[in-house]
């Protein structure tokens, strides 16, 4: 659901990388409080498991033409809590644009927005009122689902708002929502199922590792079950990658293409000639696009589509995942000491 740079305008493209800056400012003052070492350690693998499922897409149920992947917003919520919880999937979001061109460079604050602040946070919300009292194993996966449905729509209502607010669309706004709104659907269930698979295990062997704790006992040292999820991250980044389906998103469907309606027409027009620029800037740069390799010298456009090969998809997948760990252990780190100076 990384949206690109044609979705938006200038004015909308500053006025939501402020918000997610300011957001993000404000987050960040709190999480200093409550970022301790083991706290730090989960922080990262997380980071890094949710970075490399992100690269995973599957093929959504019912539909041959679309694909989606895992947002991990909630699962992050639930394990660390919402601060900590947007902190990484910000960290994700941002790794993500930078280094393999997955998202706009103007799209950068609704990506954050989008995919980190608002879901960490609606999800957090729901899933506590859920499980308010006794958490019973099945209000913590009836929450769960019901926080990862309610989160990634949420997202998902709020691209064709942005996109109409910045006067791209080339259809009716009720027709962009709605699609939005059924493609991601889809993509909440799967979501919804991944993020309890992953909250079973844990709950199986160190349920106090998670920041309301579930029910259950330890069978686990802590150290060994940092260990497994830091095997989950590899794995998924180097191994199942390689089986990530190669058709559009469910947000590239909803507008750009649609493999299996060769009539389709784009839902977005955007004559910009600076986001055209833009666009251009962010191909000369990246250093490795769409997680391959590039196909031109640094700082030049490349010549022609990437072949990717299954050892860069294996290599951007452990890479990507062990530059987010890096960046959320030094801003965690940095939160820390900011946080013992003020003391």
């Amino acid at each position: 659901m990384h949206m690109a740079n044609e979705l938006l305008s200038l004015p909308v493209a500053a006025g939501t990388f402020a918000i997610a800056t300011a957001g993000l400012g404000l987050i960040c003052r709190k999480a200093g409080r409550i970022i301790s070492t083991d706290k730090l350690a989960l922080m990262g693998i997380l980071g890094a498991f949710v970075f490399a499922g992100q690269m995973v897409n599957f093929q959504l149920p019912g539909m041959p033409g679309t694909s989606g992947h895992m947002v991990g917003a909630v699962l992050l919520t639930i394990v660390l809590g919402p601060h900590l919880a947007a902190i990484v999937m910000s960290s994700v979001v941002i790794v993500q644009c930078l280094i393999f061109q997955d998202g706009g460079l103007l799209a950068l604050g609704c990506n954050i927005i989008n995919m980190a602040l608002v879901p960490c946070y609606i999800g957090y919300f729901l899933y506590r009122a859920f499980t308010a009292g006794r958490a019973s194993s099945l209000r913590v996966y009836v929450g769960t689902m019901l926080a990862c449905l309610v989160s990634i729509e949420a997202g998902a209502i709020l691209v064709p708002v942005q996109a109409a607010l910045a006067g791209v669309l080339a259809v009716p706004f009720s027709t962009f929502l709605i699609t939005m709104v059924g493609v991601h659907l889809l993509v909440g269930f799967v979501e919804g199922m991944i993020t309890v698979a992953v909250l079973g295990y844990m709950r199986q062997v160190r349920p106090d590792i998670i920041v309301d704790s579930l029910p259950g006992g330890a069978r686990l040292s802590r150290s060994a079950v940092l260990g497994t999820l830091a095997a989950f991250a590899i794995i998924t980044g180097a191994g199942l990658s390689l089986l990530a389906s190669d058709l559009p998103d469910g947000l590239e469907w909803s507008y750009a293409e649609r493999p299996d309606q060769p009539g389709f027409e784009p839902a977005v027009a955007n004559a910009d000639s600076t986001i055209a620029a833009v666009d251009r800037f962010q191909s000369k740069y990246s250093p490795l696009p769409d997680y391959s390799v590039r196909t031109s010298q640094f700082g030049e456009l490349p010549h022609e589509a990437a072949e990717v090969s299954t050892g860069w998809t294996s290599f951007a997948g452990v890479l990507g995942s062990a530059i987010t760990m890096a960046l959320i252990w030094l801003t965690a780190r940095i939160l820390r000491k900011k946080r013992s100076s003020v003391a």
